[in-house]
């Protein structure tokens, strides 16, 4: 069985990594058993969560671990989609990961110190007190500086926002009033979607960006519609 290496379930959502949430949807939407094992980043191979063993195989990234789940076991998802779908389902999953990404980063480790304390409980609480704080301040600039690098952090707070706003207008208008993104039946675009919409939308990090979210009630629909089918046991409350 894999194992699934991840953060440690908190604020009643899957996972506080957007990330870690996308993988373990893709295997619930794919029935794919798994076992969890609660990590910190320090130990994966590539310096991130999540990672998983198969065997005597380490892998890391989402990405590369669904590639290797696709090879292993057939790609359950999206076999069914015509080239130009698959191609729209990857930029709908670049504009979340590589843009939408940044900017929740940004509400989580820049923009407010009340977001950041909830954001550094949340994550370092596991580790032993006397070091906890130096961790945290250490990957907090870390953090920052790629930000900053990615260039959503050399924008003004408005700015960020703004095109953060932009971004969830696309994402809406795509899902308009279908029950997932692509049409009838669910994609590997649901499992990035969801594990990026749920961490907007139902964590405890406030900024223009949630509240203009929550205002989408295709969103919160679907992502209380996805919460309710593949993770009942944790009764999330999307509002």
């Amino acid at each position: 069985m894999i194992k699934l290496h991840q953060f440690v379930r908190t604020w009643g959502i899957p996972n506080l990594s957007h990330f870690c949430c996308k993988l373990e949807t893709y295997l619930r939407l794919t029935n794919t058993p798994y076992q969890i094992v609660h990590n910190l980043p320090l130990k994966s191979p590539k310096g991130k969560l999540p990672f998983i063993e198969d065997g005597d195989k380490k892998i890391a990234d989402s990405d590369l671990i669904i590639q290797h789940l696709i090879k292993k076991h057939g790609d359950k998802l999206d076999a069914d989609l015509s080239p130009s779908e698959k191609a729209i389902s990857l930029a709908m999953r670049r504009l979340i990961e590589e843009h939408l990404f940044w900017i929740t980063m940004y509400t989580r480790w820049q923009y407010s110190e009340e977001n950041w304390q909830v954001n550094k409980r949340a994550i370092f609480h596991t580790l032993p007190p006397f070091i906890r704080d130096m961790v945290a301040w250490v990957y907090r600039i870390l953090i920052r500086r790629q930000i900053h690098g990615h260039g959503i952090g050399r924008h003004s707070s408005e700015e960020i926002f703004q095109l953060g706003r932009d971004n969830l207008d696309a994402i809406s208008d795509f899902l308009a009033n279908k029950p997932y993104f692509m049409g009838d039946k669910p994609t590997s675009l649901d499992a990035t979607a969801f594990g990026f919409l749920i961490n907007t939308l139902a964590c405890p990090i406030e900024s223009p960006v949630k509240e203009y979210a929550l205002s989408k009630q295709n969103l919160v629909d679907y992502c209380q519609r996805i919460s309710n089918e593949y993770y009942p046991e944790l009764n999330v409350a999307v509002s």
